[in-house]
């Protein structure tokens, strides 16, 4: 072991024990120790019992757990330590700025355990109300998770986005007369992206690339690729071409097998012509590059890819949150963002009085929100606010409220939050006994999923959307980036069983109305067509669905 990876060990041991509360002087003392030897020049691993004692911050307790790690290859107390610490709760303490004791605090009162529950938690404003936090806290811890989640080499597209876009820009003003391209993963908007990929075209070599501003040739190298790093946080593999081929090499990159078997077959295929023509030669008109990775996409007929959603055909924005509950914006304004972006109607579903966590509405502040929303509609008509709240499905899967409140509302998103933990019979037993709740409407976000971060419980599907169909009861596909959930995969057998899409950006701001785009890319992906997209109805169509439910 290199004197790094030796002070690694005692930093890591400090931070635990302060996670867990133990003695405060030993871990002062690890703590010091780390300092110590992170800044020893000599060899750690070869020095005497005598060289390590007379280190200045190194006693015999330091030195005897040396002796353990380089004999060993662990420390006893560090790994019992590791025992009883989730994984995720150890990669909090690697987010800068994020100590063992504000992670406790979090981890006792919101019981959250990897860094995307955190980020995911920030995007809610669930720390504000913490001991030792505020919103500037939270905004600056937001920021880093995401920076410490984008370094683990798996990205989620919305988080991504924009970065990628400067990243585009920069190589193309470094590369001037190249054609250059995103292709794989991230052009056909995956919502999870395992691996960045760059086409250039003409072919340039290692050292051409390292000359641009903010790239770092990596060290692991590939035959036929460039691996680099862009700005110390996002490794990229370049894929180089004469530029006559570039259609050609951007399709071998980004499309399923099949699909570019199959367009391959033309005579004239990857002479240079124009993409949209390659495919629609081979008899792909229109396919929209969602669907290129679709497995068997070759098969299909171009009926599937026909009349499919956008962002366009979104009428409505349901599924938003406000200063009632845990957003971060007004009613009001939230509404007149929503009305200002050109939607016809905005459905407010802050959460319900068991979502402690987040500011949930008792019943006084649900009527006193019920009369501003009468207020607000007065004002903005023909914009329409709805009445909805966010109501938590409890351990018995019955919804918060009594039935008094619940009438009140013009549509409940019912969505579990807590006790997360469940074997599929439990999962489904609330979930079927809450879409069964004649006052549900919406099933939300339904695997309690968070990418990167947690699986969700272990659900059946095929149960929840034929329950669904059999009680009228719509299926979000939760826009956030951190959830799409419902999976796009399972959007084929909502349209085979007619069950309506409600794609949701769940916004707790007026920034995260933008979620929808998102979900709109996921729907796209799963081949969700507009006529089963429940926010595509007008304001009328909403309210006959409404009525008729």
């Amino acid at each position: 072991m290199v004197n790094k990876d030796i002070a690694r060990q005692f930093s890591l041991l400090a931070s635990l024990m302060e996670l867990h509360g133990e003695n405060a002087f030993k871990t002062k003392a690890y703590s010091t120790a780390y300092l110590a030897l992170r800044k020893t020049d000599a060899p750690i691993d070869k020095m005497t019992e005598q060289e390590l004692d007379a280190l200045p911050g190194v006693g015999s307790s330091v030195t005897t757990k040396i002796k353990e790690l380089l004999s060993t290859g662990k420390i006893d107390a560090l790994e019992k330590l590791k025992a009883k610490t989730p994984e995720g709760i150890q990669q909090l303490l690697s987010v800068k700025g994020l100590g063992p004791k504000k992670i406790r605090v979090i981890w006792d009162a919101l019981k959250i355990e990897s860094p995307a529950e955190l980020l995911y938690a920030c995007t809610e404003n669930r720390l504000i109300k913490l001991p030792g936090f505020g919103l500037k806290t939270q905004q600056d811890l937001q920021q880093k998770i995401s920076y410490f989640l984008d370094s683990q080499d798996r990205y989620l597209y919305g988080n991504i986005e924009e970065d990628l876009e400067i990243i585009l820009k920069k190589m193309q003003k470094a590369l001037p007369g190249h054609h250059i391209s995103w292709v794989g993963e991230f052009a056909t908007k995956t919502p999870v992206i395992s691996k960045l990929q760059l086409l250039i075209a003409p072919e340039i070599d290692a050292d051409v690339l390292a000359a641009v501003p903010g790239v770092v040739i990596n060290d692991d190298q590939a035959e036929d690729a460039i691996a680099i790093t862009f700005d110390e946080r996002m490794k990229i593999t370049v894929h180089t071409c004469p530029k006559a081929d570039f259609n050609n090499h951007w399709a071998l990159h980004t499309m399923y097998s099949g699909l570019y078997e199959k367009l391959s077959e033309a005579d004239d295929f990857g002479s240079g012509g124009d993409l949209e023509e390659i495919l629609a030669q081979g008899g792909f008109e229109g396919l929209p590059p969602e669907l290129y990775d679709r497995e068997e996409i070759e098969i299909y007929p171009p009926a599937y890819w026909e009349d499919l959603i956008t962002n366009e055909d979104i009428k409505g924005i349901i599924h938003n949150h406000s200063t009632y509950s845990d957003g971060m914006n007004t009613l009001e304004e939230m509404s007149l963002h929503v009305r200002d972006q050109g939607y016809q109607y905005f459905a407010i579903c802050d959460h319900s009085r068991s979502a402690f966590y987040a500011n949930g509405l008792s019943a006084d502040q649900v009527l006193e929100q019920l009369d501003e929303i009468d207020a607000i509609n007065a004002r903005l008509a023909p914009f329409k606010v709805f009445k909805g709240i966010e109501s938590d499905i409890l351990g018995d899967g019955s919804l918060d409220y009594e039935d008094d409140i619940l009438s009140r509302f013009d549509l409940v998103v019912a969505s579990i939050h807590s006790n997360l933990r469940m074997d599929e019979d439990k999962a489904m037993s609330r979930l079927i006994k809450a879409i069964e709740n004649p006052f549900t409407r919406i099933l939300g976000h339904p695997t309690g999923r968070l990418l990167l971060a947690r699986q969700g419980y272990p659900v059946n599907h095929k149960k929840i959307i034929d329950a669904c169909a059999a009680n009228g009861v719509a299926i979000e596909l939760n826009a956030n980036p951190l959830r799409l959930d419902i999976d796009y995969t399972w959007l084929d057998y909502c349209m085979e069983k007619n069950v309506w899409v409600s794609i949701n950006p769940d916004a707790h701001s007026r920034a995260q109305v933008g979620y929808v785009k998102y979900g709109v890319f996921a729907a796209r992906k799963g081949g969700l067509k507009v006529g089963s997209c429940l926010n595509a109805l007008s304001l009328a169509e909403f309210e006959q669905w409404l009525r008729k439910s």
